[in-house]
């Protein structure tokens, strides 16, 4: 694991995927929003409404980069508004994206651009508190399904979860072949922890319902705290 996290590290120092959109007049410092995208590089569409409509709202350019994708470099407005960057991580765990991905990511664009670097979506405070009222409306001690991911750090932080959030984390691997034989409990309620659309948002939408941003009041607290930023 730590060799393939090494291997995209360096990948991302080299080169990197992001969604071009079109920029009005900035007002406020450009935002890129790191995500993990899906295969390929391609990016659900939920994810590019959302930046369509921070854009409009902060009157700046928002720029979408896939984990997924090695493109070329972004447009070179990002650059030459002189505004610097806002970086934001929309990642949800602390895994080897958080570990190894993001911080050649941070190392690139700090070569290039006076960057402001958050972190991770899933340390937000505001965001576990909305995960908690979000898992409340399922009921009592529903499942929290999310990617599996190792080490110490990663243990803490969903013991944090479980605490703060009053649900029970579930290791679910996402390939095809694992989520076939996938078996949970019947009467209990389970909230997939992933952003946007999946492998396992898409074959188990029946039982797990739709991916966080397309649940109104996650979606809206996300929004309300990018536009925020300055």
């Amino acid at each position: 694991m730590a060799a393939a996290g090494s291997a995209r590290a360096a990948a991302w120092g080299q080169s990197n995927a992001v969604a071009p959109l079109p920029a009005p007049q900035a007002t406020a410092i450009p935002l890129l929003l790191v995500v993990h995208g899906r295969s390929g590089g391609m990016l659900p569409p939920e994810l590019e409404e959302m930046a369509v409509e921070l854009e409009q709202r902060r009157g700046a350019p928002v720029r979408l980069q896939a984990l997924t994708a090695v493109e070329p470099p972004p447009p070179a407005e990002l650059l030459r508004l002189g505004r610097g960057l806002i970086l934001v991580p929309l990642l949800l765990l602390p895994g080897g994206h958080v570990r190894h991905d993001l911080p050649a990511i941070v190392r690139h664009w700090r070569g290039q651009v006076r960057l402001q670097h958050r972190p991770f979506l899933g340390a937000w405070p505001s965001w576990q508190r909305g995960l908690r009222q979000e898992l409340q409306r399922l009921g009592a001690t529903p499942l929290l399904l999310h990617h599996p991911v190792e080490g110490l750090l990663a243990a803490r932080y969903l013991a944090h979860l479980e605490r703060s959030c009053g649900a029970r984390c579930l290791a679910t691997p996402y390939s095809s072949e694992h989520l076939a034989d996938l078996q949970l409990p019947p009467a209990v309620p389970a909230l997939p922890l992933a952003l946007a659309a999946n492998r396992l948002t898409d074959q188990l939408a029946d039982r797990v319902g739709p991916p966080l941003l397309h649940r109104p009041a996650l979606r809206q607290l996300l929004v309300t705290e990018l536009e925020a930023l300055p």
